[in-house]
């Protein structure tokens, strides 16, 4: 009988012992970065591996008009790994213009597309808004359906004052000099969330970017991708900071 403590220690630290933990973080003691890639995209499967290269989880927001039979099993997969899996809406419509869009599309856009999504058994927790920008005035509609989302309310502010449903993040395409594709830039904006201990989410697309740089070529490869996780592992690996799932990452910097 004496064992089965130690059992159940066993058992609650489990094989990923040496990985983050959401149990390092209380009241934002360190700085916590993600990466999200929007959309639903043939090159997600890219991503991942280079992900698991540095022993990292990205995040991925789906538009769930492309999510189907065929495309479905490959996000179950990842879920079942541990990946977060966002609703992106269905259809991506913008929603920073009340006068283009109304309360109820707004509406049936979270509510479908989260749906769609926990159709195929996977679960669903966040939400990013197209384009980036909510509108204040549907801020509400987020309500019961998602635990937090990213909808630019924030105010530029990264830290725990901004509410769970105002997030913003931080976009690896607009960031990264499209002229010689030098990360000085981003590598000084995890410098300066790791000082000031903020919750700092990076987002991307297709990988190799459909945006292109000042030579026409994709802004982002597979190769930068691999000089910020490269930075970011270097501070990992000195305690500075943590790197999670979108979900684990907004549940440990809030607890």
């Amino acid at each position: 009988m004496k064992i089965y403590p130690l059992l159940l220690l066993l058992f609650l630290i489990g094989p990923n012992a040496g990985q983050p933990t959401i149990k390092k973080v209380t009241g934002a003691k360190q700085a916590v970065f993600s990466f999200i890639f929007d959309d639903l995209n043939t090159t997600d499967a890219d991503v991942k591996a280079i992900f698991d290269e540095f022993g990292f989880q990205p995040s991925f927001a789906i538009t769930t008009n492309k999510l189907n039979s065929k495309t479905a099993p490959l996000y179950k997969s990842y879920a079942e790994e541990g990946i977060s899996i966002l609703s992106h809406s269905h259809t991506h419509p913008k929603m920073n213009n009340a006068s283009v869009v109304d309360k109820e599309t707004i509406l049936l856009e979270l509510k479908s597309s989260k749906e769609r999504i926990e159709s195929y058994g996977i679960p669903v927790h966040g939400f990013v808004t197209p384009n980036s920008y909510m509108r204040p005035e549907f801020l509400t509609l987020l309500g019961a359906t998602y635990d937090y989302a990213f909808t630019n309310n924030h105010n530029d502010l990264y830290d725990t004052s901004v509410d769970k449903q105002h997030l913003s993040r931080y976009g690896i395409e607009s960031n990264i000099a499209t002229s010689d594709h030098s990360i000085e830039k981003i590598m000084s904006r995890i410098d300066q969330a790791i000082k000031n201990k903020e919750l700092l989410v990076f987002y991307g697309h297709a990988l190799p970017s459909t945006y292109l740089d000042d030579l026409g070529k994709p802004r982002v490869t597979a190769n930068d991708l691999r000089v910020i996780l490269s930075y970011i592992k270097s501070k990992l690996d000195n305690n500075e900071c943590l790197v999670l799932t979108s979900d684990l990452a907004v549940e440990a910097y809030y607890k």
